[in-house]
Parts: C-alpha cells; sequence; structure tokens
C-alpha cells in the first residue's frame, strides 16, 4: 500500500486505475525533471556570474581607477 498526497489530500495506489496509476508516475517524473531543470538552471547562473566577474577582474588588472 503506497499513499500519495495531491494538493493536501493523501490517496493510497492500491485503490487507483491503471490510468491513474500512469499519471501519478508522469507527475513524479515531472516533478523530478523540474528539480533536476532547476538545479542546473541555478549552476549555469552561477557559472556565469562567477565568470563574468573573473573577465571584470581580468580587464581592470592594470588600470587605473
Amino acid at each position: 500500500m503506497v499513499k500519495i498526497t495531491v494538493d493536501g489530500t493523501e490517496y493510497d495506489t492500491d485503490n487507483m486505475t491503471d490510468e491513474q496509476k500512469e499519471l501519478v508516475e508522469l507527475v513524479r517524473l515531472n516533478q523530478g525533471t523540474s528539480g533536476f531543470l532547476g538545479h542546473a538552471f541555478d549552476s549555469v547562473n552561477a557559472i556565469g556570474r562567477v565568470k563574468k566577474d573573473e573577465l571584470k577582474a581580468s580587464l581592470s588588472d592594470g588600470k587605473k581607477e
């Protein structure tokens, strides 16, 4: 017996149709993919900020400010 919670309501997957179980798996896959892509997006942005800072530092080397 596996229970899932959707918008605050708990459901037992043993009582679901095959179609509902497929939808549960698709929702889980979507959530996992969304989390992974969010992490990847954050990582890309962080690296971009670091490289931009490196470029700014490199461009200002030797310049009088």
